[in-house]
């Protein structure tokens, strides 16, 4: 009987095709929030309350943030959504506080609903600039995985030659 051992392969993951990815996966997430922001401007509304507004995270002030939880019932069903805004993302500790001022416990509150999945809810509808971080980052990221692979394509000519 003889044993055969097969030689691993190993999968090598070009690092710069990861930053790549990643730049388009940060854009896509963002025009996913700016596209479902947009839409919620076209929802009905209902009452709702907040239930739970305070800060949450690390001890760091850069690292708390805002933690809002508001409740609204329709149907008769009641429903809990933390969402106040597709767009709107808290990347600072001001920020945070900010958000707790206009939304503190036990406040009536306006709710924007999905109609085809009432689960589905924010608070604002408006399209913050807040999120306009997340274009430049996907941006600078991609830019650098582009600029990346030219550079690896360059060196491998170069090594051919």
């Amino acid at each position: 009987m003889q044993i055969q051992s097969e030689e691993k392969k190993k999968v090598v993951v070009n690092p710069v095709v990861l930053v790549l990815i990643a730049g388009i996966i940060l854009g896509g997430y963002g025009f996913w929030n700016v596209y479902w922001g947009y839409e919620s401007k076209s929802w009905p509304t209902t009452q709702g309350v907040i239930i739970d507004s305070r800060i949450a995270g690390s001890t760091r002030i850069i690292g708390r943030k805002a933690f809002i939880k508001y409740e609204y019932f329709l149907d008769g069903e009641c429903y809990v959504s933390p969402l106040v805004s597709y767009t709107w993302k808290c990347v600072d500790y001001q920020g945070s506080i900010d958000i707790l001022r206009e939304y503190p416990k036990d406040t009536l509150v306006t709710v924007y609903y999905n109609p085809a999945n009432h689960d589905n809810a924010v608070l604002k509808t408006e399209i913050s600039g807040r999120i306009s971080w997340l274009f430049a980052f996907s941006f600078l990221t991609i830019l650098i995985g582009l600029r990346g692979i030219q550079w690896q394509r360059k060196k491998r000519n170069e090594n051919l030659e």
